[in-house]
């Protein structure tokens, strides 16, 4: 160890990690807010909110490139790197801004308004799915389920398959991209099916996402199928993720607060308040990566060009710096929305706006709909490593049985009288 780059023991795949975040977080961000680990390689990581909001805004000395020819030593947003591009996620400025640009207007006020039909409707057959028989896993039957079918939805993808692009990506955002389980053929047969959808929207265009990757141009060319591939890949396998951890680890902190379970579902501004507080305190995405492209100094530390960077959102978001009592759920809290749990600058994740009503929705029916949920924490089963996603495999639950209030009718619901 020199003056110039404090080792520290750090895996963010070990499962150790994933059991000790919290208290890795907290105690970083004050003792180590720069440091580095031997793991992967070796890289860096950032901690506090400052240094994190820096690096994320400064694309001309934290590259999130993967290989585009100008930079070809970078490696992408995740250690280790992927074994596939994800062009949008994984682009600096000006390609970045002007791919960015085609998906926009999908997660425009008006578009996010639009899905609400999707998440109304989605999360309505899941809870009837389950109401009468006393029994729920939160994590397939509710999170994943809900999450996975609104994101394809938004997209344009038939819901036919949804399970066969939802479940490759869930496998994916657990496993390590060197691990020899990686689903990486799943993930190739997920990846000929887009190009073929994407081919039919060439052919037939409709109002979607889909639509848009397969038909907008950028300075009067369209996008080469690849980057069109990986676009959508970001937005399938990553577009749900997110939402399934929150609303997991939401009705998790929730489970032994009756005061809170009977407050939030008719106050839809302090819900929302409480779905800011609760992606502070439990961010979906620990961290993303970066290449150094520039040498630059950091706190009294050389980083050198072509050394990896790590962006602690959840050391970030722990900042006392930042946050008074950092490591409390404060409901309520006046600046819970300056969390990193989206990230920051120009890689702010698109889908955000919908992602908050989607968990906001989603915990007001289960409140409302199963009040009286028990976790059974005996059976809660987290994911094997958090370095992705931090989310739950399975999280059985109990509850008294009710009434289903609709039933599915073609691509709507119609609402039927409750029974007995």
């Amino acid at each position: 160890m020199t003056a110039s780059r404090p080792t520290i023991a750090f895996d963010h795949h070990d499962p150790a990690y994933r059991d000790t975040w919290m208290q890795d977080a907290a105690r970083r961000v004050v003792q180590h807010p720069v440091a580095w680990t031997e793991s992967h390689g070796g890289f860096w990581i950032l901690s506090s909110y400052d240094d994190v909001v820096r690096a994320a805004s400064d694309w001309e000395t934290f590259s999130s490139s993967h290989g585009e020819p100008g930079k070809p030593w970078a490696k992408g947003v995740l250690i280790p790197e992927l074994p596939y591009p994800l062009p949008l996620s994984e682009s600096d400025p000006p390609v970045h801004s002007a791919r960015r640009l085609i998906e926009a207007p999908s997660f425009s006020p008006k578009a996010v308004r639009d899905a609400m039909n999707f998440v109304h409707r989605h999360t309505g057959e899941a809870i009837d799915a389950v109401i009468d028989n006393g029994q729920v896993d939160f994590a397939y039957d509710i999170a994943l389920t809900i999450a996975a079918k609104v994101a394809l939805e938004v997209v344009g993808i038939d819901l036919a398959d949804w399970d066969v692009f939802a479940l490759s990506a869930h496998e994916a955002s657990f496993t390590k991209p060197t691990d020899p389980n990686y689903p990486l053929d799943k993930i190739r047969e997920v990846q000929a099916r887009m190009r073929a959808l994407l081919a039919q929207r060439r052919a037939e265009p409709r109002r979607d996402v889909l639509t848009a990757l397969a038909t907008r141009k950028i300075n009067g060319q369209p996008l080469e199928e690849d980057v069109q591939v990986g676009m959508l890949s970001a937005l399938v396998f990553g577009g749900f993720g997110t939402t399934a951890s929150i609303v997991l680890n939401s009705l998790l902190w929730l489970d032994d607060k009756p005061e809170w379970r009977a407050r939030l579902p008719a106050d839809d501004r302090l819900r929302d308040e409480a779905v800011d507080e609760l992606l502070r305190f439990f961010p979906p995405n620990h961290g993303t990566a970066r290449t150094v492209v520039r040498d630059v100094e950091i706190r009294g530390h050389h980083l050198r060009k072509g050394d990896r960077v790590m962006l602690s959102w959840v050391a970030a978001n722990r900042d006392p710096a930042k946050f008074e009592n950092p490591n409390e759920v404060l409901i309520g809290r006046a600046n819970a929305r300056d969390h990193l749990s989206f990230g920051a600058a120009h890689h702010r994740c698109l889908g955000a706006p919908l992602a908050r009503v989607d968990v906001s929705h989603i915990l007001k029916e289960v409140l409302t709909r199963l009040p009286d949920y028990r976790i059974d924490r005996s059976r809660l089963e987290a994911l094997p490593s958090f370095a992705s996603t931090a989310g739950f495999r399975t999280m059985p639950a109990t509850f008294t049985p009710g009434p289903r209030l609709a039933v599915a009718c073609g691509q709507g619901a119609e609402i039927i009288a409750p029974r007995g």
